[in-house]
């Protein structure tokens, strides 16, 4: 983004020239179906994410609930650009030079939430374990404001990747986002981002490492006094974890795989839809597995839905009132302007 802000304009950076582009009439890239199944489902993540997000907020006093408010933001961020902008440019097929602006800002704000999201994975982890085998230490770096200052951390991170590290770039043709404008013509070295590879491995791989060790301490704080609801509970922690892992995972190595060397068309199909994943599953497994987010949320539901039936009501019986007051001064009732 920061050459973005140099040049002025997309193709004015080296290397993304779009002189010699000609456009195909009929465009064969055109994915309507696709596009469209995209733009259903970041609709649907952004439906279910926003009042999950209330609820995160208005649980901020807990540190857990602070870090998945942050993530729940990167994640909505992910998919404004995952789905429903790459849904979009599936149905017009459009490639970078159709809308080089756009699709160079919009990569790099995707890339920037991923990187931020995986790091905020790693902080949630962490969190949940430390609660866990040292409640100390979760006082002294999660207690009240600390935790705003901790979570500067991914922002700042996820910041650096967006301005300051090539963005990803979509491509019609392979219904995904590279790193080269201009994809499978030999130059992929040249746009290579080295920091993305570096988290995908680095982060995705600590988090997960962190989520195995959190799965197993838990097994054993329940191996000691056994009862069927904590087995089920542990079961639960084990699927939510797993899940999760396994998703990022596999988004994570196909993403840097397919930058490198050429893969089969379905894998690279598959990566972009892994990634839509990771950023939505999360919200998904709350509802699913979280019974406080659960429970807060159908909280949450219920009361707006009574304070809105009783607003209704109050200004059904203020309208009753005036028209009995106009009926019995011989009025024709409330009028307005």
């Amino acid at each position: 983004m920061n050459r973005y802000l140099y040049y002025g304009s997309a193709v004015d950076i080296p290397g993304y020239n779009c002189s010699d582009y000609q456009p195909l009439h009929p465009n064969p890239n055109s994915k309507m179906l696709t596009g469209t199944i995209d733009v259903v489902y970041g609709f649907v993540v952004l439906f279910l994410y926003a009042p999950t997000m209330i609820v995160f907020y208005k649980q901020s006093r807990l540190a857990c609930f602070k870090i998945m408010f942050l993530l729940a933001i990167v994640d909505m961020g992910a998919i404004f650009i995952n789905s429903l902008a790459t849904g979009v440019l599936l149905v017009h097929g459009a490639s970078f030079c159709d809308y080089p602006n756009f699709i160079y800002i919009s990569g790099a704000i995707g890339l920037g939430c991923w990187c931020s999201a995986c790091f905020t994975c790693l902080i949630l982890a962490l969190n949940r374990i430390l609660d866990m085998v040292c409640p100390l230490m979760v006082k002294v770096y999660f207690r009240g404001y600390r935790t705003t200052i901790v979570l500067m951390a991914p922002v700042l991170y996820g910041l650096f990747f967006m301005f300051f590290t090539p963005p990803v770039i979509f491509s019609a043709e392979h219904q995904t986002w590279f790193f080269d404008p201009r994809t499978r013509q030999g130059k992929s070295h040249e746009y290579s981002n080295i920091p993305h590879t570096v988290n995908n491995f680095s982060l995705v791989f600590l988090t997960c490492f962190l989520y195995i060790f959190f799965c197993f301490k838990v097994r054993r704080q329940f191996q000691k006094s056994f009862r069927p609801k904590r087995t089920a509970r542990q079961r639960q922690i084990f699927l939510q974890s797993t899940l999760l892992c396994l998703i990022h995972l596999s988004a994570s190595v196909l993403y840097v795989i397919m930058q490198f060397i050429e893969i089969p068309k379905w894998l690279t199909i598959s990566s972009q839809y892994l990634w839509q994943l990771a950023q939505g599953c999360p919200v998904i497994i709350y509802l699913l597995f979280n019974r406080k987010v659960r429970a807060a949320l159908l909280i949450f539901i219920t009361s707006s839905i009574q304070e809105k039936s009783s607003n209704y009501n109050r200004k059904s019986a203020e309208n009753r009132t005036l028209m009995q007051i106009s009926a019995q001064t011989g009025g024709t009732g409330p009028t307005t302007l």
